[in-house]
């Protein structure tokens, strides 16, 4: 999803604009199917197979509702500040979901309403609005109802596998993503205790074919926030090693999962 921010990309172009131009493609270019199953079944061990009632916050294009639909049962809803991530969540026609817009710090649920809030990278688009949206998933949870924020650890942008080919590709998202400890206090502030942080990695691999072709096709908003020149650089020197036969790019997703309970 994404929620709007105050930052805008070298054309002028807010996040959430930069979101509706990824929708089309962004399941295509960014989702590996068994990862985010692998991301799934961990948020229920940590808690989420308890749900009934489940909100996603910046639910995108829906996979994770719908998989919490089909796995768990439960009644679900998603919201997104994006029209056209919405419009591919409902192309899946996943019964029992209903998915509504709306930006994170101004839900339309009233107080109470669910037993489980997800945010799936989504909290580092929020900006200084992130403690406001914290504050709304507290007011529509209900008492013991369940936080999970999916975000990425530090070490995921320096060991980032395009990082040889975008060096200011960490710089710029270790600006984006708050550290552990600042969600923390920033959970407490807003109501939340009982908080738990876990920890988990994904290995696997890319061609520089595909690479490049996510790179052209901009998969990562970060990549909006780059300078051109480093992008297009980028993208022909991958497109060159491809030519050349080079192996495929090992790739590591270092996530954190910050659980949180409602109090």
């Amino acid at each position: 999803m994404r929620p709007t921010t105050s930052t805008t990309d070298p054309d002028g172009s807010t996040p959430q604009s930069i979101f509706d131009r990824m929708a089309e493609r962004y399941d295509e270019l960014r989702g590996r199917e068994d990862q985010i199953a692998e991301q799934f079944e961990f948020t229920i061990a940590a808690g989420l197979g308890a749900a009934t009632r489940l909100l996603d916050v910046g639910c995108g294009t829906g996979a994770l509702v719908a998989a919490a639909v089909d796995r768990l049962g439960v009644r679900a809803w998603g919201v997104d500040a994006s029209e056209p991530m919405l419009e591919k969540a409902r192309e899946r026609r996943v019964r029992g979901v209903a998915f509504r817009l709306a930006q994170a710090d101004d839900l339309p649920f009233r107080r109470g309403w669910f037993d489980a809030v997800t945010m799936r990278l989504v909290v580092h688009t929020l900006g200084e609005r992130r403690g406001r949206a914290l504050a709304e998933a507290r007011r529509v949870l209900a008492p013991d109802g369940r936080l999970f924020i999916w975000t990425f650890a530090p070490e995921h942008f320096t060991g980032h596998h395009l990082r040889p080919y975008l060096p200011d590709l960490p710089t710029i998202d270790l600006e984006r993503f708050p550290p552990a400890d600042t969600l923390q206090g920033e959970l407490a502030t807003a109501g939340f205790g009982d908080l738990q942080l876990r920890t988990f990695e994904q290995d696997g691999s890319v061609t520089r074919r595909h690479a490049a072709e996510q790179l052209r096709n901009r998969h990562l908003s970060t990549i909006h926030l780059l300078p051109e020149q480093q992008v297009a650089a980028a993208t022909e020197r991958l497109e060159h090693e491809a030519a050349a036969a080079e192996p495929p790019l090992a790739t590591m997703l270092r996530w954190q999962l910050l659980v949180a309970r409602a109090e």
